[in-house]
């Protein structure tokens, strides 16, 4: 009797570690298998660019949103060797809303102001190694057919999407959308989205804050206008409290520079793959 008292504590100590430890296998495996959405972009890093040409350096103001043509063709081809492939919004929002993450090195490449260079951006650079964008475009710079403006026409714009790539809304007139009053405001989110989906065909449910400029009032009325995605910058002026439902409309990018060598370019790229 004296034996079996003395082992039963023992007996009954590892028979709870047993299943202390199947049951929190149970729960790993669980948790390994359940999508990973804890972020509003799920971890698919979004680069920001805004012209490419050799002309930055002649325009001070202009070169921090300028990208040399041989440097964005190093950044396009460092992505496909280390094997990105390129998604939509449209994309995201749809692994979003059936909670499953994005394929493994998907990046999304977006191109704001709907420049008439964005076509030969998309023609000579993207389309040859099987790779999309997503254009903002503010309405109102576009018109029905080409006109020499430089910004690109809905007739263009139609050209992108057939191509395969994804036009989006970056508001009607690119205004800093926290300076503005409420129904101006209603107009630049609804009018550009509406006349956008007109044109496109698609809904149209991303926005691109203009300048990155949004504050509480900005992210509710991007939500009231019926967008999924609101899409801010790396260097934007925020003024947001803190709120977990809000996350989907301050979805960061990082913006590709004018002075970026490709070791920069990939030390961002690996800076996001570290958060």
């Amino acid at each position: 009797m004296k034996t079996e008292h003395s082992t039963q504590p023992w007996f009954t100590f590892y028979a709870s570690a047993a299943l202390f430890a199947c049951v929190l296998s149970m729960l790993l495996v669980a948790t390994d298998r359940a999508p990973k959405t804890n972020h509003p972009d799920m971890a698919v890093p979004i680069l920001m660019y805004h012209h490419v040409g050799d002309w930055g350096a002649a325009n001070a103001d202009w070169a921090p949103y300028v990208v040399k043509p041989q440097e964005f063709q190093r950044q396009l081809d460092w992505l496909l060797a280390h094997q990105f492939h390129t998604i939509t919004f449209q994309e995201l929002l749809a692994y979003q809303s059936s909670n499953v993450r994005p394929p493994a090195h998907s990046v999304i490449l977006s191109f704001d102001d709907g420049w008439a260079e964005d076509v030969d951006i998309a023609k000579k650079f993207l389309t040859p190694r099987g790779m999309r964008g997503v254009f903002f475009v503010y309405t109102g710079a576009v018109a029905e057919q080409d006109n020499g403006s430089g910004y690109v026409s809905w007739n263009q714009v139609r050209q992108l999407e057939a191509a395969g790539h994804e036009v989006q809304s970056h508001t009607v007139s690119h205004a800093p959308l926290n300076t503005l009053a409420p129904s101006r405001l209603e107009f630049e989110m609804i009018n550009s989205r509406d006349t956008m989906q007109a044109h496109v065909g698609h809904s149209v449910e991303v926005l691109a804050y203009p300048f990155g400029r949004h504050d509480e009032r900005v992210i509710q009325a991007t939500r009231d206008a019926g967008y999924k995605l609101g899409i801010a910058a790396d260097d934007e002026i925020v003024s947001v409290e803190p709120r977990s439902e809000w996350g989907k409309f301050q979805v960061r990018r990082f913006k590709v520079a004018y002075g970026d060598g490709i070791d920069v370019f990939a030390a961002r790229m690996a800076e996001h793959a570290q958060k």
